[in-house]
């Protein structure tokens, strides 16, 4: 989701942050109707109405505050990406097709790029932005320039990596206005290539291409002239929201969308562009209100009763709140209080996770043993979460690629090797006695044999270290609080003292993603940081450079192995098809039972959609298209 400050060098670390899955996931990928099971009560008419009005809910602690979509690190998750940008700036690839993550070439702005050895071309379709101008080849440079301008900078694209796109490209180059060509440093595979690089490009128009709302520029042909322009552009849109509406820069959208208000809440109101060239439907909503809350309690609240407020028309049901589906069912029946809804269930194409730190200078030692990442997981009860809080929805996560939505990328080995470290509290003491520790059931387990043997603590931990562990965690979601109080619990009996405190998510990533800047005070001290989960944007292919790789800016614990670097270097330089899934089946047959970071449950979204409103297929990928959605009477 994501207020996540990115660092480092590496390829990786565009991955989107989200906020706690589940139940908080459905606000931003409560977005295009029936995928799972459907609940609900009564009937609707047939009819199309044109014209209409839709509400959907943010979600809880991510509200939209920042327009520009090259995004400042601070502000880039998915209420400012999926829900909102990219409903006025489109993508130039578009990602998800149904409920599977895969290229969907109808809402692309371009044709499946050709990619013959190290050259590419990008052949433009025939979009316009508002102002009447067509969206160019020039448009595209202007974003890569941007990056290229503001290379190593601390206000950086927070998707850009050094060393990554567009730095391992040379020759850019526009052939007349709709086409762009360039070379790749070496050969890298076809399908990560434009699933995880060509796929971070937004266009940007000519119009923004200067440094004061007088002053031009020529950032899309100079990369030189693009940090002043930055700086004017985002200096417009952090903290504007207001004037956000009657800008003359944000004014000019290629998207299905403009916006008409918004406010600093989170609060924003879009109409209809009429100048869109792609899809929409020929009845159609013409206003769409994009409603922020604080908690998913909140949006529950006015869900049931919205008392004078605003109705939510696409909202969620929290997990604790949802009845238990019946054995074999996808889903339950709807609470009674939402007899005007339907209920859908989507599973987010992400990663449930949470990091441990290992540069923390007490528990960063203890975290780099691998027992000791055994015994932690084995604290861990997917399945108790997934049946108690969760109300039975949820899939263990088994690795570094989610099972679930199923697709080609995950291991066959993998998949059938499932859940190797279910709840086992005998096995978490066995291990830790084995190396060296006192356990103290309901106390606190202490190193009494320091060392590198293979029965000491291990190399780094000190004689009497002691088992007492820090841990912050996404407030407002439910099922979080239950899951944790559950694993301090778990933690407790085998003598591992966690202290855990709530904080807001905006908090959580500013402590997990901290980089101080030259003369500013030292990032907050943290251990184990949970915020839910990580999707797959805009890099959608898993293959691990975004959060395993050394350096990765999103690996917020600063994981490194040298095995799984190798391994992710073989499957990105692989020149078939064939050798990129068996480089990167191997890297997960590798790091899977490594336990890199925590492994908790997929949390699905629970949808819920007023019953005579149509949304259509839902994206696991959490982009929306509401200009698809359409009223029924």
């Amino acid at each position: 989701m994501l207020r996540a400050p990115r660092r480092g060098s590496g390829r990786g670390g565009r991955a989107i942050l989200v906020a706690a899955a589940g139940a908080a996931l459905a606000l931003i990928a409560a977005a295009c109707g029936p995928a799972g099971a459907d609940s609900s009560a009564g009937s609707v008419g047939t009819t199309p109405v044109s014209g209409s009005t839709a509400s959907y809910a943010e979600e809880p602690g991510l509200s939209v505050n920042y327009i520009f979509p090259f995004v400042n690190p601070n502000y880039i998750d998915v209420s400012n990406t999926d829900d909102f940008q990219y409903l006025m700036y489109r993508p130039l690839y578009w990602f998800g097709q149904g409920t599977q993550p895969y290229l969907n070439k109808s809402l692309s702005l371009a044709d499946k790029p050709v990619i013959s050895g190290r050259q590419v071309t990008i052949k433009l379709k025939n979009y316009t932005w508002s102002n009447g101008q067509p969206v160019t080849a020039q448009n595209v440079l202007f974003w890569i320039n941007m990056q290229l301008g503001l290379a190593n900078s601390p206000n950086e694209y927070g998707g850009t990596v050094s060393g990554d796109f567009p730095f391992n490209v040379t020759n850019l180059r526009a052939v007349g206005t709709d086409e762009v060509t360039m070379t790749m440093d070496k050969q890298y595979s076809a399908e990560w290539f434009t699933d995880n690089e060509l796929s971070q490009i937004t266009p940007m128009p000519e119009a923004w291409d200067r440094t004061s709302a007088t002053a031009t520029s020529d950032c899309s042909s100079k990369p030189a002239d693009c940090p002043a322009v930055y700086k004017y552009l985002d200096s417009q849109s952090a903290g504007k929201a207001s004037s956000w509406a009657s800008s003359p820069l944000w004014s000019v959208v290629d998207g299905p969308w403009k916006l008409l208000s918004a406010t600093a809440d989170g609060y924003a109101k879009l109409g209809i562009n009429p100048h869109y060239a792609g899809p929409v439907a020929a009845h159609h909503i013409s206003t769409f209100i994009l409603q922020p809350y604080t908690s998913e309690q909140a949006e529950f609240n006015v869900l049931q009763d919205p008392q004078g407020g605003q109705p939510i028309d696409v909202g969620y049901l929290p997990t604790v709140d949802a009845p238990q589906p019946p054995p074999g069912e996808t889903a339950g029946g709807n609470p009674s209080t939402l007899a005007n809804y339907k209920l859908t269930v989507l599973y987010p194409w992400a990663l449930t996770y949470f990091p441990y730190n290992y540069r923390d200078p007490k528990a960063g030692p203890i975290f780099s043993q691998l027992y000791f990442r055994q015994a932690f997981q084995s604290l861990i009860d997917q399945e108790g979460i997934i049946n108690g809080p969760l109300h039975g929805y949820g899939k263990p996560t088994i690795g570094p690629v989610t099972s679930y939505p199923a697709t080609n990328y995950l291991a066959p080995a993998v998949a059938k090797a499932g859940d190797r470290w279910e709840l086992n509290l005998a096995y978490a003491e066995k291990r830790l006695k084995e190396h060296g520790w006192s356990v103290v059931p309901n106390g606190v387990d202490r190193c009494v044999s320091p060392g590198s043997g293979p029965s000491d603590c291990g190399p780094g931990v000190p004689r009497n270290a002691e088992l007492k562990l820090s841990m912050i965690y996404a407030s407002g979601v439910d099922y979080m609080y239950s899951a944790t109080k559950e694993l301090v619990s778990n933690a407790s009996l085998v003598g591992v003292h966690i202290t855990a405190t709530a904080e807001p998510i905006g908090n959580i990533f500013g402590a997990a993603f901290c980089t101080p800047a030259a003369g500013q005070p030292p990032c907050p001290g943290w251990q184990l940081a949970d915020w839910g989960a990580w999707t797959y944007s805009p890099d959608y292919l898993p293959t691990g450079e975004e959060l395993f790789e050394s350096n990765s800016n999103a690996d917020a614990g600063f994981f490194n192995n040298a095995t799984d670097n190798a391994l992710i270097t073989k499957t990105v330089e692989s020149r078939s098809t064939k050798a990129f899934y068996a480089a990167m089946y191997k890297w997960q047959e590798m790091l899977s039972p490594y336990l890199p970071e925590v492994y908790q449950p997929n949390v699905p979204t629970l949808v819920e959609t007023v019953n005579n409103l149509h949304i259509g297929p839902q994206s696991s990928t959490l982009t929306i298209n509401p200009e698809t959605w359409y009223f029924l009477k």
